[in-house]
């Protein structure tokens, strides 16, 4: 196997075991919470905690993967993800199941961008002016649809194999913790093992040395993020982006509700909810052969995705019905996956090895806040408009946020290509 090709194959098992991993628990999360007795304003209060969490420590562990390496970093995530699962798996009250989402969302800030940034130091490495659009959108095509089958497994766990956890007297979504420690402890090996990472002389440096230059890196990365355009321009189209899928991820669910009725069923929701991960993956497949056919720089094939993608947030909002619904929200996803490579690969080529996983973890940070700021403005329209005034706003947001990828310059030296 050329290095290239294993490259592009331990990236995407890599990360697409990790995907599935997260996965297993997202169809069951609130259900195990409501089993473990808790009513739904906590379970509200302990995802917050876990999100605030997840925006408190981005920067500074990702300052930790430049400094201590992006593989040493990433195996530490791996620990902490798995005290998390074993410590909300056994949880006696809500403290210590706070405490344990706490864990999770520092575990999903160390891993943020950390095996991202290997790779495309990789990729470099080997191939200076190689094509990185089509390689990650290849790595695209399994990662989501990782996701959507661990969904529907997820979703089935408890009711084929919950009886062995009733036995010990745990509730049957505990079997979903379980099989996720094993997986996380599989994934631990694997990594180790398959994830090879040149020694840079600013990675040699001991955990606590890499601590002490901590706050110089996260203040350049942040410095250089505010100050580059290009980087900028980048970091407030993953806020829009953020802004608008947190009010689509959150209020779906109680959309189709509607449109079903009070007798819907649970498996209806299963479905949907693998059904986007796999119209990601569909899109991932489709980004090579689009971006080919078409033969348009990044920028201007971007700013077509992302309109594209703003159209079909005003699309979805329009629809009544549960077929009509199903078919826009699948090719949003799709239009979403096709938009995703393209994206990774130009915010990139924007940054240098020294800062890229700190870089990433900021991108993160914006998307996040975009998140966070979608929540609170979507949820107020949602509640005294409509979801689908909510979904429009979104896809107003999204539409305005197309024309910065035609500010973003394409490096001569270092052209930013749609595909190979």
């Amino acid at each position: 196997m050329k290095p290239v090709s294993k490259l592009v194959f331990v990236y995407t098992l890599n990360q697409s075991l990790h995907w599935f991993i997260i996965g297993l628990i997202l169809p069951v999360s609130s259900l195990f919470m409501l089993e473990k007795g808790l009513n739904l304003q906590q379970i509200g209060l302990i995802f917050a905690v876990s999100s605030a969490a997840v925006l408190l420590l981005e920067l500074p562990t990702g300052g930790l993967s430049d400094s201590l390496g992006r593989k040493r970093v990433y195996l530490i995530s791996l620990l902490f993800m798995l005290g998390a699962v074993l410590l909300v798996m056994l949880s006696w009250n809500i403290a210590t199941l706070m405490i344990g989402y706490v864990l999770f969302g520092t575990a999903r800030a160390l891993s943020s961008g950390s095996i991202d940034a290997w790779f495309v130091d990789e990729f470099n490495r080997l191939e200076p002016d190689g094509d990185l659009s089509s390689k990650l959108a290849k790595a695209n095509i399994f990662i989501p649809l990782a996701m959507g089958v661990s969904a529907l497994a997820g979703g089935a766990l408890p009711d084929v194999l919950g009886w062995l956890t009733t036995d010990f007297g745990a509730g049957i979504y505990s079997i979903n913790f379980i099989v996720m420690a094993l997986m996380i402890l599989v994934q631990y090996v694997l990594t180790s093992r398959l994830v090879i990472e040149q020694v840079h002389a600013s990675r040699t440096a001991s955990a606590l040395d890499g601590f002490r230059r901590l706050p110089l890196l996260v203040s350049d990365a942040v410095q250089y993020g505010f100050k580059q355009l290009a980087v900028l321009l980048l970091l407030i189209t993953s806020l829009a982006w953020g802004f608008a899928f947190s009010g689509l991820e959150t209020y779906w669910q109680p959309q189709v509700k509607s449109m079903l009725g009070p007798d819907s069923a649970t498996w209806q929701f299963g479905l949907l909810t693998a059904g986007y991960f796999i119209s990601a993956s569909a899109g991932g497949l489709l980004f090579t052969p689009l971006s080919k056919l078409l033969r348009v720089p990044a920028s201007t094939l971007l700013f077509g995705l992302r309109s594209a993608l703003g159209v079909l947030f005003l699309v979805l909002a329009a629809q009544h019905g549960v077929a009509g619904f199903t078919a826009f929200y699948f090719i949003l996803f799709m239009s979403n996956g096709m938009a995703s490579a393209p994206d990774t690969a130009m915010f990139n080529r924007q940054l240098n090895e020294s800062n890229r996983s700190t870089m990433q973890s900021l991108n993160s940070l914006f998307l996040q806040l975009g998140g966070l700021l979608g929540s609170f403005i979507h949820g107020y329209i949602a509640q005294y408009v409509s979801i689908s005034a909510a979904w429009c706003v979104a896809g107003v947001v999204l539409i305005a946020s197309a024309f910065l990828y035609l500010f973003v310059r394409e490096d001569a030296k270092n052209p930013i290509r749609a595909a190979g």
